[in-house]
């Protein structure tokens, strides 16, 4: 049960590992672009290629005899993106597992890979958990950790989420399955959420965001959505930066050419050099394209958008 295209990574290696995969649960199929096409999932289309059953409920908790008839030995999820119900918890042989994106009990929720990138964690993993009816609440049946680095954005990590995912397979499962794994409680005292994000998330906030943090948004929003900032009034995203400096001698929000011909931002507590970055309506450009086209603009103050845009 998965939905996006690292969960389709995940797919595909279960496949080529030898796992027999009964059936896929997955997102309806979603338009996409200007035109709005409707297109599958990329969890779909890898099952399609593989002649596997697929099943697009609009929803799971009224939806979902498939599986049940399907009556499968194990069900693994990994971002599928609705919640399961009770009876289809209770559907496998053995146990309905989730790959959960974050070291558990820490980011339980819908954004974890998210919210460890903008804290600025120096790690993350994936927990091998049982599925509860509670939110990622379920005994954790193993852990595989993996460091973070200021080069890491949602793809790299959603890659290594991957890889740790298809090793606690190789690991953790069979003990689950003869029943020697009986799994950790979480401890709820240590319990933090990562929260459904909201296009408000993706704002560069100026008056809250230090440097650190606005280096974290890049990062969880990198190399697909960025971060939101106005550029003579129209949106400007930015996809790629760099801690520059910790100094503070500018008005936050001041995007200027550094004597080295570097495109730099002044935010609160430093600044960061941009290096990847999309006007409104054009293409995505590197710092070097974008002075070239607005020199004569610059230096100028980034803006907010306002709350209620």
């Amino acid at each position: 049960m998965g939905t996006p295209s690292f969960s389709a990574l995940l797919l595909e290696a279960l496949i080529n590992e030898g796992f027999n995969i009964i059936g896929v649960v997955t997102k309806e199929d979603a338009p996409v672009g200007r035109k709005k096409v409707l297109t599958p999932s990329p969890v779909k289309e890898v099952a399609l290629k593989h002649n596997i059953p697929v099943f697009t409920p609009h929803r799971i908790k009224l939806d979902h005899d498939f599986i049940i008839n399907a009556k499968p030995d194990v069900i693994l999820t990994f971002a599928y993106g609705q919640i399961v119900p009770k009876a289809v918890l209770d559907a496998p042989k053995y146990k309905c597992l989730n790959f959960h994106g974050s070291i558990l009990p820490k980011y339980r929720g819908s954004s974890p890979i998210q919210m460890a990138l903008i804290n600025n964690e120096l790690e993350t993993g994936v927990s091998l958990m049982e599925m509860v009816e509670k939110m990622d609440a379920g005994v954790v049946y193993g852990i595989e950790r993996f460091p973070l680095s200021s080069h890491d954005n949602f793809a790299t990590v959603s890659l290594k989420m991957v890889e740790a995912s298809l090793s606690l397979i190789k690991t953790v499962l069979p003990s689950i399955i003869s029943g020697e794994n009986k799994g950790i409680p979480q401890d709820e005292n240590e319990v933090t959420f990562a929260p459904l994000l909201k296009p408000v998330d993706e704002e560069l906030n100026l008056e809250n965001d230090d440097v650190k943090r606005v280096l974290g948004k890049i990062q969880a929003f990198s190399p697909d959505t960025g971060i939101n900032i106005l550029y003579n009034n129209e949106l400007l995203k930015i996809y790629e930066a760099s801690l520059y400096n910790n100094q503070e001698d500018k008005v936050s929000g001041t995007l200027f050419i550094s004597s080295q011909s570097e495109l730099i931002l002044q935010v609160k507590g430093g600044q960061i050099k941009i290096m990847t970055l999309q006007k409104s309506g054009k293409s995505k450009v590197d710092a070097r394209s974008f002075i070239n086209g607005e020199k004569a603009k610059l230096p100028t103050i980034l803006k907010m958008r306002d709350k209620d845009e």
